[in-house]
């Protein structure tokens, strides 16, 4: 069992920016471990699934820029994303980048 000193990055939570931390400190060649409370990603959006949940910006803003091809493929279904939708895109970007070996 590895311990979070024999990493070179250690980052708090598996939300959208830890997510993104995950992904752009791997590019760059380092140890990295994402510490996450929950039992997935998505941050609030994993941990408030009341009904009506919604995002409040429009849905592209979401959107991580730094994958052309993840951009054409995921295709949002509202402006304003519902949480069950932006949840399943934080799935969908933490599968195709096999980010949850690091979570």
């Amino acid at each position: 069992m590895q311990h979070l000193d024999d990493f070179d990055v250690v980052i708090v939570g598996a939300g959208f920016a830890g997510l993104y931390m995950l992904h752009r400190l791997r590019t760059l060649g380092l140890s990295v471990r994402v510490c996450e409370a929950g039992s997935g990603v998505g941050g609030t959006w994993f941990w408030n699934r009341y009904p009506g949940a919604r995002c409040d910006v429009e849905s592209m803003e979401y959107s991580y820029q730094f994958s052309e091809e993840l951009q054409q493929q995921w295709e949002w279904t509202e402006r304003y994303a519902a949480q069950p939708e932006i949840l399943r895109y934080a799935n969908h970007v933490a599968e195709k980048f096999d980010l949850r070996r690091d979570i």
